[in-house]
């Protein structure tokens, strides 16, 4: 009988659930950094995200590293954003928002009003559109659970569009450094692109610092602020959607709001004024790479190809539209 991998005795019951997932994505991305150092044009991140496709893909690992992979993307995710602050001046975060916002609103309403409407032309259900459309135009996974019970969503409406978002995702890290490379981005105007395009904040970020860390810098800042339009859209959608589902009278805008951005300005702030020992900013940036390393192992690691197999042709080529449109529109905008 085959064993999964990664499970623990009965002997250690006391270990936390978080451990084992937590474990294997840190055992993930220092063998990342190690490759990424032999393979510098490869680089940690996208060996991060590989190994954990092949670790997902071709071993039965256990369900005990999921808590794990999940506090690694919400919990770690966040607090890799905050210590990006100490890159930041609250100065260049409004010379890089004053130059984004416009760009964003563009992009997010192109993005879900095509989306809405592909999904209207290849007869797909109205909910799964609008999930594809603002997880793709806004923040990915969390948008698509935020707004799930909202719109009324089922749950296989929430998976296929939730795989939708993964599998676009990879394609986003792996073209986007490439077409900067070809049409000679700078670094600003790259990171603008990645934050005003790619579908989670967790891999916007990660394309940014692909291209450069000035441009990871940037990506982190544009996507924080699109990810505050969530927030208009859950208050509009009711008026465009009619539902009786029960979780969107319990819609909890409060935990939706991501609150991590204010303490990301707030040490932004304490940089600003050069309130943080240069040593400590120093520990804090070296932190931060290496948890959006473990980020992306965990990314790799919810990576599984035989749902994304199951999801059929009309949600992947709505949600490659969108993410097209997306990528499409920011870029014009940028030029």
């Amino acid at each position: 009988m085959q064993q999964d991998v990664f499970i623990h005795k009965k002997s250690d019951p006391a270990l936390p659930k978080l451990i084992w997932g937590v474990l294997l994505v840190v055992i993930i991305s220092f063998i990342s950094k190690g490759l990424g150092t032999l393979f510098p044009l490869v680089g940690n991140l996208l060996f991060a995200i590989l190994i954990g496709v092949i670790l997902q893909n071709a071993f039965p690992l256990s369900s005990k590293i999921n808590p794990g992979i999940q506090f690694t993307l919400k919990k770690i995710l966040k607090i890799s954003i905050v210590l990006l602050g100490v890159s930041l001046s609250l100065f260049d975060i409004l010379e890089i928002g004053q130059r984004a916002l416009w760009i964003i609103s563009l992009s997010v309403s192109i993005g879900i009003g095509v989306t809405y409407l592909v999904g209207k032309m290849l007869n797909i259900d109205k909910r799964l559109s609008l999930l594809i459309g603002i997880g793709t135009s806004i923040c990915g996974a969390t948008a698509i659970s935020a707004v799930k019970g909202i719109v009324g969503a089922k749950e296989n409406e929430t998976a296929y569009a939730l795989s939708t978002i993964v599998f676009f995702n990879l394609i986003a890290f792996v073209t986007y450094p490439l077409v900067g490379q070809v049409l000679q981005m700078s670094d600003l105007s790259f990171g603008i692109w990645a934050g005003t395009a790619v579908h989670d904040t967790s891999s916007a970020v990660a394309v940014g610092y692909v291209y450069g860390d000035k441009a990871g810098e940037v990506a982190t800042t544009v996507k924080l602020a699109r990810t505050l339009f969530l927030i208009p859209i859950m208050f509009c959608l009711p008026f465009f959607v009619k539902t009786n589902s029960k979780d969107s009278r319990k819609t909890n805008y409060k935990d939706v709001f991501p609150w991590f951005i204010f303490l990301f300005l707030g040490v932004s702030l304490l940089h600003t004024f050069e309130i943080i020992p240069t040593v400590l900013e120093t520990y804090m940036k070296t932190s931060s790479k290496f948890m959006i390393v473990m980020v992306m192992a965990a990314v790799g690691l919810q990576v599984r190809v035989k749902d994304i197999g199951k999801l059929g042709f009309k949600p992947l080529l709505t949600g490659f539209i969108s993410s097209l449109t997306c990528a499409v529109i920011s870029l014009l905008l940028l030029m």
